[in-house]
């Protein structure tokens, strides 16, 4: 659950730099805001499941270390350095 949730941050991190570089074009920006916003709501849900699994974790009798370090990666995730290919407008 928690890659999960950093995966979908560095996703949505990607977006948006894609967003702020393809704004030119109308039909390719109405397609990003729409995965964009759909990605970030996602997010947002399965971050709220994560807060609701750390919350049970704790009550049990585990590590609370576990617990800290879980929401520390899942608050900061680091960017992945992807190269996303486009196809030609030619092509599309």
């Amino acid at each position: 659950m928690i890659v999960a949730a950093s995966d979908l941050q560095n996703l949505a991190y990607m977006q948006q730099l894609l967003l702020s570089e393809r704004m030119q074009d109308s039909c390719e920006r109405d397609a990003l805001f729409t995965l964009h916003y759909a990605f970030r709501d996602r997010l947002e849900a399965l971050q709220k499941s994560c807060g609701h699994i750390f919350e049970a974790y704790s009550s049990s009798n585990a590590v609370s270390s576990f617990q800290e370090y879980a929401r520390e990666q899942v608050a900061h995730p680091q960017p992945k350095s992807t190269t996303v290919p486009f196809p030609d407008k030619a092509g599309s």
